[in-house]
């Protein structure tokens, strides 16, 4: 039995005349590890939701959503290199595809080190960082989930990893790029982060 999911991502591929059927299970094994308790299939289909809200902004909207699909394809708490073998994955699987490039470029910017200029990778990025705005519930269990992922980490080593991360947030300009973007999520995600960063601290 086909799921939603899956049906989304047979029919993304076949808009660009791509075997789909027989990549969707590398797509559902990378994403269903047991030690993935955030970057997985849940988080893909929060951010596919997303998208399909804002998709007229994008300007090469199949562009993004492969990105969405590919961009924690990796996800290795351990390694540092996780958006690069994302994208080297993306690539592989775009080989025939002229989009091979632009999808690889726009996975590489969700490792939010920069910021982000064109509109498709501050509409990726926004929405990739949208758990950031979430009602305060919904983010604690996010916070609760990245924590697990990182459970080989001693608590003094998290705290001081973590909130080494949610500061550099804190100290931007804004969080997210897009002005709708801020008007959804900037103020509760400002207010999540440091909450966070307090309760780390305590």
């Amino acid at each position: 039995m086909i799921t939603p999911l899956q049906s989304q991502w047979l029919s993304l591929c076949s808009q660009i005349q791509l075997d789909g059927a027989t990549h969707w299970p590398k797509i559902q094994s990378a994403y269903t590890t047991p030690n993935l308790a955030y970057h997985n299939l849940h988080h893909i289909a929060d951010c596919l939701t997303k998208f399909a809200t804002r998709r007229q902004e994008a300007t090469n909207p199949i562009a993004v959503e492969l990105a969405i699909w590919f961009h924690d394809i990796i996800s290795d708490p351990r390694a540092s290199d996780n958006e690069e073998q994302s994208a080297q994955t993306a690539s592989s699987f775009l080989t025939t595809s002229q989009l091979a490039t632009t999808v690889s470029d726009l996975i590489i910017a969700t490792k939010h080190s920069d910021t982000p200029s064109s509109p498709d990778t501050q509409l990726l990025c926004d929405i990739d960082l949208s758990i950031l705005g979430s009602p305060p519930g919904s983010y604690q269990k996010y916070a609760a989930a990245i924590r697990n992922e990182y459970s080989w980490v001693s608590n003094p080593d998290y705290t001081k990893g973590r909130t080494k991360v949610l500061q550099n947030f804190l100290t931007r300009p804004t969080i997210f790029s897009l002005e709708t973007s801020r008007t959804l999520y900037e103020t509760q995600a400002r207010q999540n982060i440091e909450a966070e960063i307090n309760s780390l601290s305590s």
